[in-house]
């Protein structure tokens, strides 16, 4: 069975490299969402790892897709149990 890949929202001003590391490590992250803009060598950690990265982006932006993820998957587990 494959692992799930989840999306995980950080809203951190910086994302260190041994954060990226940690994220890297847990092998379920596919996609990360920060605030601040990755170093290099950040960026080439999560590449490694195969996550996506969006950076640089603005606290209304985040919390818009936290709004839409969260009311897709409410859609999602409503079709499921039906």
């Amino acid at each position: 069975m494959k692992n799930k890949k989840y999306g995980e929202v950080k809203t951190k001003k910086n994302i260190f490299p041994k954060q990226a590391r940690e994220l890297a490590d847990k092998g379920t992250i596919g996609i990360l969402l920060i605030q601040a803009k990755a170093s290099k060598k950040t960026k080439e950690i999560l590449s490694e790892a195969n996550i996506t990265l969006y950076e640089g982006l603005e606290p209304k932006e985040i919390d818009k897709i936290r709004e839409t993820v969260t009311k897709e998957l409410k859609e999602k587990e409503k079709k499921e149990s039906e």
